[in-house]
């Protein structure tokens, strides 16, 4: 099988405990494992032939430490998660499947085999619609424009189109830091700033398990409102305060009920390695204009004078006007 790879393990039994049996063992044997569901586990194995082996000869020693520790486990091999998790539901326990067709593959399957909710599913079959082939042949821009962006995810996956990222790891121990304050916080500049002991405290948690926050879950206490729940996915994932901070303001800015605040808890849900992390220029993080600034200064300092360069079309008018461009070194 070339191209993307993921190896998904399914145990039947999502008992807490043998859920975290199976992950320890899956963590001794593959790279970066992620949580699909309880039971239900995914890893990324792009790459990783001349280290490990074939994805099969994986998957089967993978089996057979299962079967030693009395474990009932099947698994899926397929280009994307949705493929392979949905292939190994369906193999028996002690057994594996590989295919590398994900589209072929899904196109028997019933509808609800979709992350649809009963509203979704009822319209589509009123429409006719009974398997994912009948939903996957429906032109894309049409099913978001009648069902939105949810539904649109939906149809990629059935298209096998969507190569959903493996999750990266819970952190190696529970990361979370609770605040109360005696006066509410009514406007969201003091709650940035009240936030901060908070975050610092967590960068000191990081640093001290040479992680990287991928993903932070951000909860506030609301005087006579429910609690506030803010998730906020770090992209490069970091761990120096003023990362974590700029990313949580920007969250904030885009709320409008904050309320009257009294309290927090401030934890972090996935992790990645410190070391090793590519830069990210392009995330979904990265596309303000201080961070973008902020990341070309980092690698000015890194790499020198002259190594970082902004470009300027210096005639709009030209017949192909990305050729009349200008570069300009960035230093501010």
């Amino acid at each position: 099988m070339s191209g993307p790879v993921t190896l998904a393990a399914f145990a039947r039994d999502a008992a807490a405990q043998l859920h975290e049996r199976l992950l320890g063992l899956l963590h001794g044997a593959l790279p970066r494992v992620g949580v699909l569901a309880p039971g239900a586990f995914a890893c990324d194995l792009a790459g990783t032939d001349r280290l490990l082996g074939a994805p099969p000869v994986v998957a089967r020693r993978i089996l057979a430490r299962c079967e030693r520790a009395g474990m009932h486990v099947s698994i899926g091999i397929a280009p994307v998660p949705f493929v392979a998790r949905a292939l190994a539901e369906r193999t028996p326990p002690g057994e594996l499947r590989a295919v590398s067709d994900g589209r072929t593959y899904l196109e028997p399957l019933s509808l609800d085999a979709l992350p649809l909710d009963e509203k979704v599913l009822g319209e589509l079959e009123l429409l006719g619609l009974r398997t994912i082939g009948d939903f996957a042949a429906l032109p894309r821009g049409a099913v978001f424009e009648r069902f939105g962006s949810a539904v649109a995810r939906a149809h990629a996956l059935a298209r096998g189109e969507y190569g959903d990222l493996v999750r990266a790891d819970a952190p190696p121990r529970r990361i979370l830091v609770r605040r109360v304050w005696d006066d509410a916080i009514a406007s969201r500049e003091q709650l940035v700033f009240a936030l901060r002991g908070a975050v610092d405290e967590v960068e000191a948690m990081l640093a001290a398990d040479g992680v990287a926050a991928l993903r932070l879950d951000l909860r506030l206490v609301r005087d006579g409102e429910p609690p506030l729940r803010i998730e906020r996915t770090i992209l490069p994932p970091a761990r120096e305060s003023a990362a974590l901070l700029r990313s949580l303001r920007w969250a904030l800015e885009e709320r409008d009920d904050l309320g009257q605040i009294t309290g927090c808890a401030l934890g972090v849900v996935e992790v990645e390695p410190a070391r090793g992390r590519q830069i990210g220029l392009f995330a979904a993080d990265g596309a303000r204009w201080e961070e973008a600034i902020a990341t070309a200064r980092y690698l000015r300092a890194k790499l020198g004078a002259g190594v970082v360069l902004r470009p300027r079309i210096a005639d709009a008018d030209a017949r192909l006007p990305e050729r009349a461009a200008e570069w300009a070194e960035v230093t501010r």
